[in-house]
């Protein structure tokens, strides 16, 4: 008896040391001692990970240039994070720091990014005195290409599990300057995110004064149509509010979707938090991508709601409501409306409201109803 008390006692320390030597389902195979860090991609000692991040469904992994990820001569290395257990090809978002940090600042988002279906690749940044956000901006569309390829590459973790079609931009600091100014080169972006950003390209053209070599923030700088959500903070001094993200927001067209997202108090750094506004931070980005990236408009009456940690929130995205069917116009397509439709077509001297006529055959009859049953149930 006491020697299996024993053994069992040297298994447990044995599994405990050895928690993070176990590859993913081994490590599941001993969940009484051990779990799995979406963070790190590692597994650890149960209550080790003291992580205030709400992450998503998905289990991730990484990958970076010792690993075989392409190089590129655009920035100074680089990480991808990317869902395991996903149904691909995943949208991709690629993310660059602020001048002075480097790549590993951005793996908190990357992570979070990955743990909800998206790929997200971080890199750095090659000149912290030469580089300006022009330079950065082209960095990031690099990465976008190297992404392409390791679609393609045949020893690639992520081979043919790229949607080559849909990218989004994000960066901190200037890097969501430069996620900005990235749209205006490329305008098969599908959304850009930019954390507490600052920015100004050198324009011989729009900026005339060379006490700054010619660099200055000019609407044309900003003209672009890529959706983009602006996210500041109420106490950063570096890029305050009021002369940076309110300035962006502004000079972005009105014809493009765009979101200013204020946080109350916080710092220059709270973007880099994606836990800050007690999560909402992350929540808003998550919903943006979801709207702009895979096109779920389920996720718009969220996204256009205020959240309660914001200083200030301003959009000129408005929720397009699919109308047909709701006969009463309360916004909901239920048992009430097929009532209403029901009197329609026994009826037939009431003239029928607009969006009862489903299949739009010009007759309203039981094709309708079938139609709009069809309708609630799914």
């Amino acid at each position: 008896m006491h020697k299996k008390v024993f053994l069992k006692l040297i298994l447990i320390n044995f599994i405990y040391s050895a928690c993070s030597d176990l590859d993913y389902d081994t490590c599941l195979q001993y969940l009484e001692y051990c779990e799995w860090n979406n963070e790190t991609s590692q597994c650890q000692d149960i209550g080790e990970n003291e992580s205030g991040l709400n992450y998503g469904p998905f289990q991730y992994d990484t990958f970076n240039e010792a690993d075989g990820l392409i190089i590129s001569d655009s920035y100074l290395g680089a990480t991808v994070f990317h869902p395991i257990d996903g149904e691909p090809p995943y949208s991709s978002i690629v993310i660059v720091p602020g001048a002075f940090s480097p790549e590993s600042i951005l793996h908190d988002w990357g992570s979070y990014y990955a743990s909800y279906g998206f790929i997200a690749m971080t890199i750095g940044i090659n000149d912290y005195y030469n580089d300006d956000m022009s330079d950065l901006a082209l960095s990031l569309l690099d990465a976008i290409d190297v992404l392409k390829q390791e679609n393609i590459r045949l020893e690639s973790p992520i081979l043919n599990k790229v949607n080559i079609d849909n990218f989004a931009t994000s960066g901190w600091s200037i890097g969501g300057g430069s996620a900005q100014y990235a749209a205006t080169l490329d305008s098969s972006l599908k959304a850009v995110i930019a954390l507490n950003p600052g920015l100004a390209i050198q324009d011989y053209e729009n900026c005339t004064d060379p006490t700054y070599e010619y660099y200055c923030l000019h609407p044309e700088h900003l003209n672009h149509s890529s959706p983009v959500l602006i996210i500041s903070s109420e106490g950063d001094i570096e890029n305050p509010s009021d002369t940076d993200a309110a300035i962006h927001y502004e000079y972005t067209p009105e014809s493009t979707f765009k979101m200013l997202f204020e946080l109350e108090n916080g710092n220059h750094g709270t973007g880099l938090d994606p836990s800050a506004g007690s999560g909402e931070l992350g929540e808003k980005v998550i919903q943006w991508l979801n709207y702009n990236l895979l096109d779920n408009s389920d996720d718009c009456d969220l996204l256009i709601n205020m959240p309660t940690s914001a200083a200030q929130f301003v959009t000129n995205l408005e929720c397009q409501y699919n109308d047909q069917g709701d006969l009463n116009n309360d916004q909901v397509i239920d048992v009430l409306d097929i009532i209403i439709l029901v009197n329609f077509i026994l009826n037939p001297e009431i003239f029928p409201l607009d969006g009862s006529d489903l299949n739009n055959d010009g007759i309203l009859d039981i094709l309708d109803i079938i139609l709009m049953v069809n309708i609630i149930l799914n």
